[in-house]
Parts: structure tokens; C-alpha cells; sequence
């Protein structure tokens, strides 16, 4: 099914109305996948907006936020650099010093100063739009890797890939032993991949990886990134930042 965005982000704007953020932020990464796909740049940065207005108030909504945050900041790098090899330019890094979310300073913004900037963002995104609106969609060929699943646990798992933080779909599915592993190969271009590992009489957990940035990270030459199940946290998890196989002798 085609992506579309603008109506999971009309859904997200009607799940703030009501005050249900845990909602908000499953449609905001819907929509953000939606507009990374479509590589609208637009639609991204009106999220970014958007997902900072969340107050976030208590630790799980904190870390989805931020986990959006993030994933939102490095689709807009890459479409950045893309841009900036299309037209033969030197690429300017958005975001230079963007780190991991467990990593972000906070700086406290009242509500009502998010919401102008919000509302200012939003005025100006829809000019953009009207001047740009014939632009058309660019097709690239897309980069896979291969991530290795190792289960370091010392029970049977089950991991399951899913296509957002909900994992309302899942695409792939494995049981793993101890010391088995599994294989996927997914795009790069996914910022943030979700999986969910569920281990017997134990509460499901989360393991967001961070594909893109551990590519870049190893020079774009990785072909396989070893993540360790055992680095799972309670959902929506923690973004793990998996190694390059030959680094970690997997």
C-alpha cells in the first residue's frame, strides 16, 4: 500500500487534540516513514516541528520522542545529501552535531513558545509548498545491508521486524536459540529499524536500530551490522547502534 503521510499526520494533529501522545507518536513515525519514502523534505521538517511540541510527560513518551527526533534529523541529513549530489554541491551537514537520543541535551521550551515556532514553521512550509509544488519525485537505487540478529541471551527468543514502533505490521520473524542468529537484509536508507524481541515468562521489549548511522559510520562499506538481542530495553526502546560485523568477530 502507497505511503500516506498527510493523513497519518492528520491523525497525529487529532491525537494531541485529545491529549493522547502515546497515539500522536505512532502516527507521527508512520508519517515520518511515509515522508522518508516519498523524500519529501517538507513534510519532515513540518514533523519536526510537530514531535517537538509533544511535552512528553512521563519516561516512555520521553524516549519515543526522542527516538522520533532523531530518526526525523538523520532523514533530513540524507535528503540533504542527496540534494546536494544531484545538483553537484558540496553537502552541509543539517545536523553536524546530532547524537544518539539517550545522548540530546534538553533545553526547556514553554508550550506556548513552541506552539508560534510551531505555527510559524507550518505558515512557512505551506509558501515553500506552493512555490515547489511541481517538484518532482527523484527514484534512486537503494543500498541494503544485511543486519545479523544474535541472541546473547541465554533463552529462546523471538524477535519480529516490524514496519513502525507499534509493529501494527510485521515483516520479518524468527525464533532463535541461544547463540543462534538470524539475517535480514533491509535499506539503509531506514534511519531507525524496529524490532521487538520477546524472551519465554519475560515482558515484551524493544530494539530500535540505528542502521543508517552505523553505515555511515563504518565509511559505507559495512555489508553486515551485528546487533545483540540482549541489548533490548522495555518499549519503545532504546536506539542501539549495531557494529560492523568484522569488528566484532560475528
Amino acid at each position: 500500500m502507497a505511503p500516506n503521510p498527510d493523513r497519518d499526520l492528520a491523525d497525529a494533529r487529532a491525537a494531541i487534540d485529545r491529549g493522547d501522545e502515546g497515539a500522536a507518536l505512532k502516527r507521527l513515525e508512520k508519517a515520518r516513514r511515509g515522508y522518508a519514502r516519498l523524500r519529501d523534505a517538507a513534510g519532515l521538517e513540518h514533523l519536526l516541528v510537530l514531535a517537538d511540541v509533544l511535552q512528553a510527560a512521563d519516561e516512555q513518551a520521553r524516549t519515543g520522542r526522542d527516538n522520533l527526533l532523531y530518526a526525523i534529523r538523520q532523514n533530513l541529513r540524507l535528503e540533504a545529501r542527496r540534494r546536494a549530489q544531484q545538483r553537484g554541491e558540496a553537502w552541509q551537514d543539517p545536523y553536524p552535531g546530532l547524537q544518539a537520543p539517550t545522548e540530546h541535551t534538553r533545553i526547556a521550551i514553554t508550550r506556548g513558545v513552541k506552539f508560534w515556532i510551531a505555527l510559524g514553521v507550518v505558515l512557512a512550509t505551506l509558501v515553500i509548498a506552493g512555490v515547489f509544488v511541481a517538484v518532482a519525485v527523484f527514484s534512486a537505487s537503494t543500498t541494503d545491508v544485511t543486519v545479523r540478529l544474535v541472541n546473547d541471551t541465554r533463552s529462546r527468543v523471538t524477535v519480529r521486524g516490524c514496519d513502525d514502533s507499534d509493529c501494527a505490521t510485521i515483516w520479518t520473524q524468527a525464533d532463535l536459540d541461544p547463540g543462534l542468529s538470524a539475517e535480514r537484509d533491509v535499506p539503509v536508507d531506514d534511519v531507525v529499524e524496529y524490532f521487538e524481541v520477546k524472551q519465554s515468562g519475560r515482558t515484551l521489549e524493544c530494539l530500535p536500530l540505528r542502521l543508517h548511522d552505523a553505515y555511515e559510520r563504518s565509511g559505507e562499506r559495512a555489508s553486515v551490522l551485528v546487533a545483540r538481542l540482549s541489548a533490548a530495553t522495555p518499549c519503545p526502546g532504546i536506539t542501539v547502534l549495531p557494529k560492523v560485523a568484522r569488528e566484532v568477530g560475528l
